[in-house]
């Protein structure tokens, strides 16, 4: 029967791990974490107990992990989102100073060129 128990705490395996300021964050949707059974093997009785408030934190910590997880989502979301409108505006200006600068040395060049051409022109002709 060990096995059994191991191998099911093993196939959960995710420790759940969160800052107290963020916990209290998903406290208010989710409720608590909840407590971790106290695991008794010393007797046939205890142990089989102890299987049972095993098995009820397994369906209950899912439960509540299922909960925190969409609420991270959402927060995640949220922050990408702010910071996704955050860099288009970014984006934007650099763009439109990219397309003014290249418009500025295009003309710019264009200028160059012609009066290298015109004041060649007027060497040639001396």
């Amino acid at each position: 029967m060990k096995k059994i128990i191991l191998s099911t705490l093993i196939g959960l395996g995710t420790t759940i791990i969160v800052s107290s300021t963020y916990a209290q964050d998903w406290a208010n949707s989710c409720g608590n974490e909840p407590k971790l059974p106290v695991i008794n093997v010393s007797n046939v009785t205890k142990y089989n107990a102890s299987v049972e408030q095993f098995n009820t934190y397994n369906k209950t910590v899912r439960t509540y992990y299922a909960c925190f997880s969409k609420q991270a989502h959402a927060k995640q979301l949220a922050i990408s989102q702010k910071a996704k409108t955050e860099m288009e505006s970014i984006q934007k200006v650099s763009s439109e100073m990219n397309t003014r600068i290249t418009a500025n040395l295009t003309k710019l060049r264009a200028v160059i060129v012609a009066g290298g051409k015109k004041l060649n022109a007027g060497s040639n002709s001396k």
